[in-house]
């Protein structure tokens, strides 16, 4: 035990310390109130404040909205005292039990909490209390290994931020973002079950998963429902959680602790995402634990699981084309009710894509559009939804320069009746009830090189008069663990919402077949593959594959196709009509160029033949003649030789 003298001067020093906190306290709480002066755009010179009405805002503020102790609020502003103060940092070390730069865990309970042992300091200074769970305080010290007395600690970055008036979202909590879009309920063409449903997991404090498509309003309609109540929402992003479950857990926690700082509702969008799947840890334990009260959670796809804390489910309907012209009219309301159901059968775009491009269209038209604005206005949408996943393509062709056999053609117009009646067959008709998964198209288009698949899927986008875009294979694949999967969702989805074609070419690199499993690399590229036939199976767009090695395709992908086209070798009349139809009208050419022999003579697919016409253009051009026969002759022999086959000159 101490003697009586010792622990007298040691009563003193400690004395001291809480002193020079308190002047500290004081100083500080000038600082921060002329920072928010400035901010407001106040003078600071002329900014009084009663120190013994508001000695203590922004920490004040901290305690009141986690209901921090006044020990625990003790604890803070003597670790801040000591990260700024010189007077009080030398203070605290005089008390320090060791020989350490930070105030140890012992020289804290017994600045804070006086000289006798106490249950509140063992509380609220352990690994579970507000201070070290809320990342309030943090360790300074090496590592686990250090005995308790001796662990230190220092004010966390947030804490200090917010002693010197810096009172926004916390800069570690890069995963989230407040959301006060601020959209009008009364426009989402919500339906009135579900916004009963939402509304009572406002009032009940119930974790609430929202599913629905991508783009569908399941954002925006919680968000509008909490702006009605004048709250705010913390938007956290599943797909930017940690897959780590410690780095998850502190994440978790900084949300939770930044929605009771603003009284906010958090939101977590692709919940599916913490859910976990092959070698990524489940963490959605964590956000049940962390996320209390009133929480709202997105998803695409169901969730099954047992849960802790047993949410309440609601499900978006798909909106039907009569809402979807409404919400056109919403979004551009010079609209004529007609063009409103054109632009709805045309771009059958959801609601967030719709509303997004009507602000893109209004910004760069403030007059009437028209449906060259509009379309633009949708391109700039998607472009930026796919940004770095894929590349929209431009077709500059017509169905006359694609040369193909009477069936194929029967296939590809069974192709484009699909995609242009699905609201007909599945919506009047009632099919989607029938089927209930699959309503998407997906077509395969197989043949060897250069016989027109690419240019195809091009041409019936154009025939649609919707966005194409080719996907770029090396930015979906990575070497990451869950990273392909989350790339893959997001194509999905991007697409999905906005009614656009995707083209994936050399498709057996994704859709390949499944291997045996050996290595752990063979358990991954198989993981992404049933992941793939999950996607594509619940997939409501158009999907478009290509392959030159149609074999290579796994069975199940086959199973899911709507069309399936084989792209033959031309025939030797097919390869002359290509010849014809790839010289354009401008090109200067003679009278007789042979074409027919040209069928005749050189087995090659349109793309070779391309490849030849353009040589023979080339040489034409430097030896400032037309295209002739021989010129085409000498392409056709160059190309043939390049194709590793021999063909004898004449």
């Amino acid at each position: 035990m101490l003697r009586a003298a010792d622990a007298l001067g040691m009563q003193i020093d400690i004395d001291r310390v809480i002193a020079e906190v308190g002047r500290a306290r004081e100083l500080l709480a000038v600082a921060a109130a002329k920072a928010a002066a400035h901010r407001a755009g106040d003078n600071p010179d002329d900014f009084h404040l009663d120190i013994a009405c508001q000695p203590t805002q922004p920490v004040a503020w901290l305690a009141e909205r986690l209901g921090l102790t006044s020990t625990e609020q003790q604890v803070l502003w003597v670790l801040i005292a000591h990260e700024l103060c010189p007077a009080a940092r030398e203070r605290v070390r005089e008390i320090n039990t060791e020989e350490l730069v930070d105030p140890t865990l012992d020289t804290l309970r017994r600045a804070v909490y006086g000289m006798e042992p106490s249950l509140a300091a063992w509380r609220e200074l352990g690994t579970e209390g507000r201070l070290r769970r809320l990342g309030l305080v943090e360790r300074t010290d090496p590592g686990s290994d250090v005995p308790e007395h001796r662990q230190t600690f220092k004010a966390a970055r947030r804490v200090l931020a917010l002693v010197h008036g810096e009172v926004g979202l916390d800069d570690e909590a890069t995963f989230a973002r407040f959301d006060e879009d601020g959209v009008n309920v009364d426009q989402l063409e919500l339906d009135a079950g579900v916004r009963a449903a939402l509304e009572a997991a406002f009032d009940g404090g119930e974790l609430m998963i929202v599913r629905g498509g991508a783009g569908s309003g399941k954002r925006s309609a919680i968000v509008g429902l909490a702006s009605q109540r004048g709250r705010r929402v913390l938007v956290i992003d599943g797909l930017a959680i940690a897959h780590d479950r410690e780095r998850a857990a502190r994440q978790l926690r900084i949300a939770a602790r930044e929605c009771a700082l603003f009284d906010a509702i958090p939101l977590v969008r692709n919940l599916d995402a913490l859910a976990g799947s092959g070698q990524i840890a489940d963490r959605l334990d964590l956000a049940e634990a962390e996320l209390r009260g009133a929480c709202f959670a997105t998803t695409t796809r169901p969730i099954v699981r047992r849960w802790q804390r047993p949410p309440r489910h609601v499900e978006l309907p798909v909106l039907t084309g009569t809402q979807r012209a409404r919400l056109w009219t919403t979004a551009l309301p010079r609209l004529t009710t007609e063009d409103a159901d054109v632009l709805a059968t045309m771009y059958p775009l959801a609601p967030a894509l719709i509303h997004a491009a009507g602000r893109a269209v209004r910004t760069c038209c403030a007059d009437q559009p028209g449906s060259a604005q509009i379309a633009a206005g949708i391109r700039s949408v998607l472009d930026d939804r796919l940004a770095g996943l894929a590349t929209r393509i431009t077709v500059s062709q017509t169905w006359d320069d694609l040369v193909l056999p009477s069936d194929q053609i029967t296939s590809i117009i069974e192709l484009l009746a699909r995609i242009r009646e699905r609201r007909r067959v599945y919506e009047d008709w009632g099919f989607a009830d029938k089927l209930g998964k699959g309503l998407g198209v997906s077509a395969l288009l197989s043949g060897p090189p250069g016989t027109g698949k690419t240019m195809c899927a091009g041409l019936v986008a154009r025939d649609l008069g919707t966005e194409i875009y080719q996907v770029d294979l090396s930015k979906l694949a990575s070497k990451w663990i869950g990273e392909t999967e989350k790339n893959l969702a997001a194509l999905f989805d991007a697409a999905e919402a906005g009614h656009a074609i995707l083209l994936f070419d050399e498709a057996d690199a994704v859709f390949g077949k499944r291997t045996e499993v050996k290595t752990s690399n063979d358990r991954h590229a198989n993981h992404e593959t049933n992941y793939l036939l999950q996607r594509l199976e619940s997939f409501t767009g158009i999907c478009i594959l290509t392959t030159n090695h149609e074999s290579a395709i796994d069975e199940a992908f086959r199973r899911r196709l709507s069309v399936h086209v084989r792209f033959p070798m031309p025939e030797a009349d097919e390869r002359s009509r290509l010849w014809r139809a790839l010289i354009p009208n401008a090109a200067p050419t003679e009278d007789e160029l042979c074409l027919e022999r040209l069928g005749e003579t050189f087995v090659m697919s349109g793309g070779y033949i391309r490849n030849a016409v353009l040589r023979a253009a080339f040489l034409a051009a430097n030896a400032k003649t037309q295209i002739n026969a021989g010129l085409l002759l000498r392409a056709a022999q160059l190309e043939y030789e390049a194709m590793g086959k021999v063909v004898a000159r004449r």
